[in-house]
């Protein structure tokens, strides 16, 4: 019970992390609202505020893996979701397979 526990906050550490770095990154395309990460089965789901547009979205990386090499650790993206198929296609076609060095605040939490 303590192990599920503290993999939830956990998770949900991760996940104020990585909204707070993907707004910083990228609040000129819009907010993510709400993150969650599943550490276990590789999956981060978040609903997505658009400039200019009314509704939040939903979009996930629905796969991701996690290599370290030394002190560094790098996701690679391999699989993606949303709420717009037009996006789904995007992330995919642009992001699919990619290698990302996480940063510090996300690598201290693993």
């Amino acid at each position: 019970m303590l192990g599920k526990l503290a993999k939830s906050m956990k998770d949900g550490a991760l996940g104020i992390a990585l909204k707070a770095y993907v707004n910083d990154r990228l609040g000129d395309y819009g907010d993510i609202l709400d993150c969650s990460v599943d550490t276990t089965n590789g999956r981060i789901a978040a609903r997505v505020l658009l400039k200019g547009d009314k509704e939040p979205i939903n979009a996930a990386v629905e796969k991701y893996e996690l290599e370290r090499e030394g002190d560094a650790v790098y996701a690679t993206l391999r699989k993606f979701s949303s709420s717009r198929p037009w996006l789904t296609l995007l992330l995919g076609k642009m992001f699919t397979d990619k290698r990302y060095k996480l940063p510090s605040a996300v690598r201290n939490l693993l």
